[in-house]
């Protein structure tokens, strides 16, 4: 087999994709803080939540 298959080198691209990408979110996984990351979770003394803002639905309704 001299020739080399296209399949196998888009096969071997796919899986050399593949793995840089694992090894990548592996290692940013590693690499992350402790904490809370900025939010506020139990434990965390990053505040008090904030409320969400809602939309009503008087502000959804088309005004004819």
């Amino acid at each position: 087999m001299n020739q080399i298959d296209w399949q196998f080198v888009a096969t071997l691209f796919f899986v050399a994709a593949a793995v840089y990408f694992l090894i990548r979110r592996i290692v940013r996984f590693c690499k992350q803080r402790p904490g809370c990351a900025g939010g506020s979770c139990t434990g965390c003394d990053a505040g008090a939540a904030k409320t969400p803002n809602f939309v009503s639905l008087d502000q959804l309704k088309n005004p004819r």
